[in-house]
């Protein structure tokens, strides 16, 4: 049942609302009743009526205040406004206040049971759509996940507005990075050399990726997303750039180690959250570039960048790894890159190099054994062809920037 409160300073006219319908029968019932404005205040905030008949004149408070001070708290009530002839142009200020109707006094029976029905059927359309919008909520935040990312892919594809962003970031509850990343991995299996992967076979894969990335990523606030088919990107919070640095290292060995599969690992910084798709292109670029590369060039220079380190890597170790002969690996290298094994090396190692001299606090033969060199002297010449300055000038100019 609808509960109703009666607001009328004389006796009478509530004895008589009382006595004309049949609340039972419209389904209502009388919760409670005030002669004045202040006490229907305090009735309607402790029994929360869903119809409200008031009097615009009471006493302590009117009418028309108790109806703004109400609205505030009960919004969804039907307010039936009960007014005197001489008192038209209040009841025209009680409809500025978005009450649902007015009564005259005397007030009928007939007049009243038609208002009641019509703020009746006001009230079960408000409950439906309330039930509607929770049902709708409900199954927003069971969905929450592929809404989000649904939404990614279409903002990294490029085919969100960027007046969308805002709304649709707040409706699917996404906070937005202080400092935001794109990462970016794609699976490329060894062993599917010359058969088709099956399907279900590749959404194994993905499922495994997506859950070592979560793993990985648990720190840094990833927004996971597919978009591309075959790829797993993540928006990520970057907390530390010293962290981010090695990000993608750290991501590849573990998604190698626990997924038991080769993958390519790219990241992205964005200056701005607007440069989201520009990045998301970007990456894939490049995937689609290392994904021309046979599965032994793509090995053998994730080998090299995994191994750099080891002073003394060889074409002969790479080979080795990769159980073909060091002559015809040098063949493939210089015909898929167009760089042989030695220039690809000193080129991984000095692109680390110039990393690590942006941080003051590493002195150079440091720098120089991180990238596989003991001697100082030999990496700083090899450093200079590559870069055509000195490690120390090169820090310097960084530095200066």
């Amino acid at each position: 049942m609808w509960k109703v409160l009666i607001a009328d300073d004389e006796p009478k006219i509530r004895r008589g609302i009382k006595s004309l319908p049949d609340w039972s029968l419209l389904g209502l019932e009388v919760a409670a009743e005030a002669e004045d404005g202040e006490m229907a205040l305090e009735a309607a905030r402790e029994v929360r009526p869903d119809i409200i008949l008031a009097d615009i004149c009471m006493p302590f408070m009117n009418g028309l205040q108790f109806i703004e001070a109400i609205k505030k708290e009960l919004p969804e009530a039907q307010i039936i406004v009960i007014t005197g002839h001489d008192e038209f142009s209040y009841a025209q200020q009680a409809l500025k206040l978005q009450v649902m109707d007015y009564l005259l006094k005397p007030v009928g029976q007939e007049q009243l049971e038609e208002v009641l029905k019509a703020a009746c059927e006001k009230l079960a359309a408000q409950r439906s759509v309330g039930q509607y919008l929770t049902l709708a909520n409900q199954e927003t935040q069971k969905n929450l996940t592929a809404l989000r990312n649904t939404f990614f892919a279409e903002w990294a594809g490029g085919r969100v507005a960027e007046a969308e962003l805002a709304g649709r970031m707040r409706f699917l509850k996404i906070m937005t990075p202080a400092a935001a990343g794109l990462v970016t991995v794609k699976a490329i299996d060894r062993h599917t050399c010359g058969r088709t992967q099956r399907e279900w076979e590749k959404e194994l894969v993905l499922f495994a990726v997506r859950n070592i990335m979560l793993d990985v990523l648990q720190a840094w606030q990833p927004s996971l997303f597919q978009g591309e088919k075959g790829v797993v990107s993540a928006l990520v919070d970057i907390h530390s750039d010293q962290e981010w640095e090695t990000l993608a290292e750290q991501l590849q060995g573990a998604l190698e180690r626990y997924g038991k599969q080769t993958v390519f690992v790219c990241r992205k910084r964005l200056a701005t959250l607007n440069e989201l798709p520009d990045a998301y292109h970007a990456a894939l670029e490049e995937m689609k570039k290392a994904e021309s590369y046979t599965p032994t060039v793509l090995l053998s220079k994730k080998y090299i960048e995994k191994h750099y380190r080891r002073e003394g890597l060889s074409l002969q170790d790479v080979a080795d790894a990769m159980q073909i002969s060091p002559t015809y690996l040098s063949r493939l290298l210089k015909c898929e890159m167009g760089v042989s094994f030695i220039d690809y090396l000193i080129e991984v190692r000095m692109r680390k190099a110039m990393k690590l001299l942006c941080n003051p606090e590493l002195k150079l033969y440091e720098i120089a054994a991180e990238v596989g060199y003991s001697n100082q002297h030999y990496f700083s010449t090899a450093f200079k062809k590559v870069a055509g300055l000195s490690p120390a000038e090169y820090r310097k100019r960084s530095n200066v920037k």
